[in-house]
């Protein structure tokens, strides 16, 4: 037995739990023999990651996702934490009218809540039954197992994905992720969680050990198998009460995909910096930047600005005022210098906080000229950007 997170042979057992159910997720129409059926589940844990799981290899799901169906909108808890997951990823990323797949959508309840903010929705479930409901309320359902043909299947590529209580269920869950990203445009946002093995052990959740429940992972170990396979982890989450444990991700297209393209588009930003501001020099437009912090620091460093370029570097930190930056010797000083020597345009260099400097630049200091920002690439931001920053 390996790991199925990172492959390890370093596998020990740690619990057994005698005459568990054969099944924790299929309910049986008869009482028969098979419905009675009990087990004992076996736990282990890899030394080189710290992935909990059971044996995959003697698992048979026996047809389980044929007809399996499970309701998300049964409970108040749920409900709540669907919608506010629903509400977050959607606005967060920008997604609303973007394509997304929901991977096991199951009765589509998530994927009706995507589909209420604007998102294009589409779901991949293996289960007809689940996936004929699903198709029932509008939402487009293949009807497939997300395995390696799936890009015969699915010929469309997605703005985003959701996988809700999916990869701890199948046994190779390394491979389901490198398939969803045959389906997947590099930059895609993602929403996945799963149950918490860290709730499981504070709250000695004996019955949460299960036989059909491959994966019992961790923040760490969902960080850690998502990253393997080109998910760049934004941001992990507990929610449900701590039920779950989960993240948001970016999709990088390729093996350190946004770290090669960090440093394939450094000229490109470097050159439309220089751009920028050759372009308001020859129009003999006048230019001042907000934020002698260390990135303003380094920024004016690395393109070569002075004191021709830029004229004067705000800041609200009293203790840089008539002080000098370091590499560009540009001068640091009070914000009402705007009012006393005003310019024409303002380059915010302190990017985690341009939109309260935009707003401090046009309610206090009633500025009129342009608002240059720096990410992705230096630009002016439109009057309509700036109209919203303001209402917000």
């Amino acid at each position: 037995m390996k790991c199925i997170v990172c492959g390890s042979s370093g596998i020990e057992q740690i619990f057994r739990l005698e005459n568990g159910p054969r099944y924790a997720q299929k309910v049986f129409s008869e009482p028969d023999s098979r419905a009675a059926m009990r087990v004992n589940i076996d736990l282990f844990k890899c030394a080189d990651c710290g992935m909990v799981q059971i044996d995959p290899e003697r698992l048979s799901h026996d047809g389980y996702w044929e007809d399996y169906l499970n309701s998300r909108a049964c409970t108040e808890l749920y409900v709540r934490y669907d919608n506010n997951l629903a509400d977050n990823f959607i606005k967060r990323y920008g997604l609303a009218g973007k394509k997304i797949i929901e991977v096991g959508p199951g009765d589509g309840y998530f994927s009706e809540e995507l589909k209420k903010r604007g998102a294009v929705v589409s779901g991949i479930e293996p289960s007809k039954k689940a996936s004929d409901i699903v198709n029932a309320k509008g939402i487009k359902c293949y009807n497939c197992f997300l395995d390696d043909n799936i890009g015969s299947v699915v010929k469309e590529k997605f703005d985003g994905f959701v996988c809700k209580q999916v990869i701890d269920l199948v046994k190779a869950p390394n491979i389901l992720l490198s398939n969803l990203g045959k389906i997947l445009n590099p930059g895609a946002y993602g929403l996945i969680d799963v149950p918490s093995w860290t709730k499981t052990l504070l709250d000695r959740r004996y019955y949460s050990v299960l036989p059909d429940r491959i994966g019992y992972f961790t923040a760490q170990t969902l960080t850690g198998i998502l990253e393997r396979n080109n998910f760049h982890v934004l941001e992990v989450f507990h929610g449900a009460e701590d039920e779950y444990v989960g993240a948001y991700v970016y999709y990088q297209g390729a093996k350190d995909g946004l770290l090669n393209m960090f440093k394939d588009e450094f000229a490109e930003f470097k050159e439309k910096f220089s751009a920028l501001i050759e372009d308001f020099r020859s129009k003999n437009k006048t230019i001042a930047a907000w934020g002698a912090g260390a990135k303003g620091v380094t920024i004016f460093s690395f393109t070569g600005m002075d004191s021709q370029s830029i004229k004067y570097v705000v800041d609200k930190d009293k203790n840089r005022w008539e002080k000098y930056m370091s590499g560009s010797l540009l001068k640091v000083v009070s914000p009402d210098t705007l009012e006393k020597d005003p310019v024409d345009a303002v380059i915010i260099t302190a990017s985690m906080f341009y939109k309260e400097i935009v707003r401090d630049l046009i309610n206090n200091h009633k500025f009129k000229g342009e608002i240059v920002v720096l990410s992705p690439v230096p630009h002016s931001l439109g009057r309509g950007d700036i109209k919203k920053i303001l209402a917000e």
